[in-house]
């Protein structure tokens, strides 16, 4: 049975927009035109072809509902989307951002060919499978401490039949054999007082494990840091995530083994990866 209703798009688009705006939600017109893009399967373009679509009145209601309780829209739609990859997401992992993406472009240029790249907290498998689409010829390792971020990650790759990823669940290194050409990690680096602070998308739904990291947000940044030198081959990468005001202090932690230390910018001029070459 068809249970869809035509509605005039506009008004649709206008009202949600409204709610959404309503409850705080700083996108709301964005958001909203994600929503019914979801709901009709049409692209942006194909969205605003048509005056009037055809939608689950009911599942608007939900998604809106749930999104203006602050519930991030990702978890909402299932579904996040990194670079030129659609993912599973779901509460058990971390929404990937776009600023890793600068991290996976860095990734795929210093790789060498037929390189091995070990992603560390893999997460929904971000890093891990967007670079193995741009890096067929890479042979990936992907880990996670959490089994419900190994088992979405492991739904990615088979999704997406990135056949040159492999992913299981290790503490760091604990599980990993090997010796690496890179290796790349977005690991916990929010600090507890800025856990406190963040908006209830994240503070909320998102998981406590996969954000903080002590007190200062370092302690895995630390211990990475310190066992990555045996699992890198000679003069290989070691690239992490960090927090917008941890550059020179990551970068002062990696001075010991490390070489021609870098501290990148994201898309705003702040900190956001530290890369270091092996000594």
């Amino acid at each position: 049975m068809d249970d869809k209703t035509v509605f005039s798009r506009r008004k649709l688009l206008a009202d949600a927009a409204a709610r959404l705006e309503t409850a705080g939600i700083a996108d709301a017109g964005c958001e909203a035109e994600m929503i019914l893009m979801f709901l009709t399967g049409c692209s942006r373009a194909e969205l605003f072809m048509h005056d009037h679509v055809r939608i689950a009145p009911e599942k608007l209601e939900d998604i809106l509902n749930r999104r203006c309780r602050r519930e991030p829209l990702q978890y909402v739609l299932g579904e996040a989307y990194f670079m030129n990859l659609r993912l599973e997401v779901a509460p058990g992992v971390l929404i990937p951002r776009p600023e890793t993406e600068l991290l996976v472009e860095r990734v795929c240029r210093e790789a060498p060919p037929r390189g091995r790249l070990c992603d560390v907290g893999t997460g929904s498998g971000a890093i891990a499978l967007a670079t193995a689409h741009e890096r067929p010829d890479l042979e990936i390792t992907a880990v996670d401490i959490s089994p419900d971020a190994c088992r979405i990650a492991e739904a990615n790759r088979r999704r997406l039949e990135l056949a040159n990823v492999r992913i299981f669940r290790s503490d760091l290194f604990d599980a990993v054999d090997g010796r690496f050409d890179v290796i790349a990690a977005n690991l916990p680096y929010v600090t507890e007082a800025e856990y406190i602070a963040l908006e209830p998308e994240v503070r909320d739904h998102e998981p406590k494990l996969a954000l903080t990291s002590g007190s200062d947000g370092l302690d895995l940044i630390r211990r990475i840091i310190r066992e990555a030198p045996p699992h890198l081959t000679p003069d290989g990468l070691l690239i992490l995530e960090i927090g917008s005001g941890q550059g020179n202090a990551v970068a002062a932690l990696m001075g010991g083994g490390f070489r021609d230390v870098e501290i990148i910018k994201d898309y705003n001029c702040l900190d956001r990866h530290v890369a270091g070459i092996r000594k």
